[in-house]
């Protein structure tokens, strides 16, 4: 008869004692009837936003607005928005913009915020990785930018990990209250390709 008795042993030890464990996140693209939950989390995204260009007082889109907003990105092929919930209750956004302009509707822009409860727990990465299959699998949208203080060193390591490159600095565009400028960093991904930007022949 084997020996059971070291192996369940063996099996506790190896269980990590901090794990705690959470309901997991489930990303979709945000519906019209979202639009009073992700008003709310807007709010108060934008009243702890240190990273924000928006401040609190400046959100006055109504509920109406609110979902009208949404309806238009679901209905506009070339835009999305995307929110991550954990039961029912959104805890991340995601919004992108792409100019109809046939010179540069290949690129989307995007932005993107966690709620402060839910940070260092992968949710960004995992709402970010999601946008980036959707561009993949987009028909015409190739590039990937994004705006970002240069002192948002989180931000940063997240976009630099999944192979977001720093084209460009906007020195001294972000003006805090106390006074200080930040430069405004612009990153970008080619995720349709290995190699980043493709060769531009020159």
């Amino acid at each position: 008869m084997p020996r059971r008795g070291p192996k369940r042993q063996i099996d506790i030890m190896n269980k990590s004692p901090d794990k705690t464990v959470r309901p997991s996140a489930i990303i979709r693209a945000a519906k019209p009837s979202d639009a009073s939950a992700l008003r709310a989390y807007t709010r108060t995204i934008y009243a702890e936003g240190k990273y924000l260009i928006t401040r609190p007082q400046e959100f006055r889109i109504s509920l109406l607005r609110q979902r009208f907003w949404i309806a238009r990105k679901s209905l506009n092929p070339d835009e999305a928005c995307f929110v991550a919930e954990i039961n029912g209750v959104v805890i991340a956004s995601l919004e992108c913009w792409t100019d109809r302009r046939r010179r540069v509707r290949h690129n989307t822009s995007f932005a993107m915020s966690v709620h402060p409860g839910h940070r260092t727990q992968g949710i960004g990465k995992k709402l970010l990785l999601h946008f980036i299959k959707w561009v993949q699998n987009h028909p015409r949208i190739e590039r990937i930018e994004l705006h970002v203080h240069a002192d948002n060193a989180a931000a940063i390591a997240l976009y630099r990990s999944l192979g977001f490159l720093l084209e460009g600095t906007r020195l001294g565009a972000v003006r805090y209250e106390d006074g200080r400028t930040v430069d405004d960093h612009i990153m970008a991904l080619w995720p349709k390709t290995d190699m980043g930007a493709p060769d531009n022949g020159a």
